[in-house]
């Protein structure tokens, strides 16, 4: 069992310390980088606001969500995508995202109002 550190997008610490927009979510997901199948966001609190996105990889589906107390994204879940179909994995993806969603809207929220 690993911590998961090399498998962890090394572009992370290169996003912006806030949401982004599907835009640059697309833009991951077609970017050379030759272990990148794709990423697909899904949507945040805010419309055209991305808090939580998946990135396919070769060995791997990671859940990368923003944590807005710490300003700063991340991993949420990693898991192994071998013998799923591309629905199964982006359902799976789905349900951890909205785990995550539902879990972390108070701290969402929180750092909204901080924000306006």
């Amino acid at each position: 069992m690993t911590d998961g550190s090399e498998t962890s997008p090394s572009f992370l610490s290169s996003l912006p310390s806030q949401p982004i927009t599907d835009d640059i979510v697309k833009q991951i997901g077609e970017s050379d980088n030759p272990k990148i199948r794709g990423a697909m966001g899904f949507p945040g609190s805010s419309p055209g606001t991305i808090e939580a996105f998946l990135l396919d990889m070769e060995a791997k589906t990671h859940v990368i969500v923003f944590d807005p107390s710490a300003e700063q994204w991340h991993v949420y879940k990693s898991f192994e995508t071998e013998g799923m179909s591309h629905q199964e994995m982006v359902d799976h993806a789905s349900e951890l995202a909205n785990e995550w969603l539902a879990q972390s809207l108070p701290d969402r929220i929180a750092a909204a109002e901080n924000t306006e």
